[in-house]
């Protein structure tokens, strides 16, 4: 291929890019197909990893280097997992687990064998069912007394298990689908809101195609309403927030960044810690988050190897206390 049709590869590739991010800026999932597109974006970086290095051998400079612009967007998207915040140890530490167990899971040693093993002081779990509620409170409880479920669901539905007794306690109703959990508790002097939360799934796996549209921009809808009526709820709470969520959304869509316009990523900052068995969350396409707000900070969010028999692997969130800031 010559100089003049790379050219026009890389024209066609920065337009196609321009485009999608103008789009994705303006009107973030307002169009059923750019929902779908969102859901990929960090793939749509690939032409921009190779098209260089493919010009750079053939010394087209000019070329290498406009095929390669994507990547400055690439970088201001995901530049908190390319250069995460670090905090230092500290001695006072909270820490919390997200875990959606999987509704058909039987493997309740399996769940409370990672919970023990990490012991965590706070857990949000998602898609539990009341026998394994059952099941679970009477393993975890020498170390877990405190617990609470949300309304039962077909699919499981959230819980909150705690070291700490509660201050407070709701069932909040996200209008769809499984409802979120959420507690009070007193870590150190410091008032703690923790929830649990599962925002609706697309499942478009069941969808017909030719359904397809309209049933992505009505889940969009609704996951997003969600979102809306979870970060009104949290707002009217003082002190720390945490939220353990299986979001069922990546970090370009919507919802997330409705989310986060109040909440900050734990995964953002960098682990000062080794957890054995588990690694830090660099994974750009996850839905599972431990977001927060308050007098904290974050030390990092761990993916956990063990998943106890789920189909999403545990994800653990550390915190230092205010009380070690200098």
């Amino acid at each position: 291929m010559n100089e003049r049709r790379w050219g026009v590869v890389t024209a066609v590739y920065l337009a196609l890019m321009a485009m999608w991010f103008g789009l994705w800026w303006l009107t973030a999932d307002r169009f059923w197909w750019l929902v779908m597109v969102n859901r990929v974006v960090p793939y749509l970086f690939v032409p921009a990893l190779v098209l260089p290095v493919i010009f750079l051998v053939k010394r087209r400079w000019r070329l290498a280097v406009m095929a390669g612009l994507p990547l400055l967007i690439f970088v201001w998207l995901y530049w908190p997992y390319l250069l995460p915040q670090r905090s230092e140890p500290g001695t006072a530490v909270l820490r919390v687990m997200s875990y959606n167990v999987l509704f058909s899971n039987h493997d309740v040693d399996g769940v409370a064998r990672v919970i023990k093993t990490y012991a965590p002081d706070l857990v949000a779990l998602q898609e539990v069912q009341p026998r394994m509620m059952a099941q679970l409170q009477e393993r975890l409880a020498a170390e877990y007394p405190y617990a609470l479920m949300g309304t039962p669901n077909d699919f499981g539905t959230t819980t909150v298990f705690s070291r700490y007794p509660f201050l407070d306690q709701q069932i909040v109703d996200l209008g769809d689908d499984r409802p979120a959990t959420m507690v009070a508790v007193a870590v150190g002097g410091e008032r703690v809101v923790f929830t649990a939360v599962h925002l609706r799934a697309y499942g478009l796996r069941w969808v017909p195609l030719r359904q397809m549209p309209q049933a992505i921009g009505e889940r969009t809808r609704l996951q997003n309403r969600q979102a809306e009526i979870l970060m009104a709820a949290l707002a009217q709470q003082e002190g720390t927030v945490i939220v353990g969520c299986d979001c069922n959304s990546k970090e370009s869509s919507s919802s997330y960044r409705m989310l986060t316009e109040m909440l900050a990523n734990a995964a953002h900052s960098h682990p000062s810690l080794i957890l054995p068995g588990a690694s830090p969350d660099r994974n750009l396409q996850h839905i599972d988050y431990i977001l927060y707000r308050g007098n904290v900070r974050a030390n990092g969010v761990y993916v956990i190897v063990d998943s106890g028999g789920s189909d999403h692997q545990p994800i653990m969130a550390i915190f230092i206390m205010a009380q070690t800031q200098e």
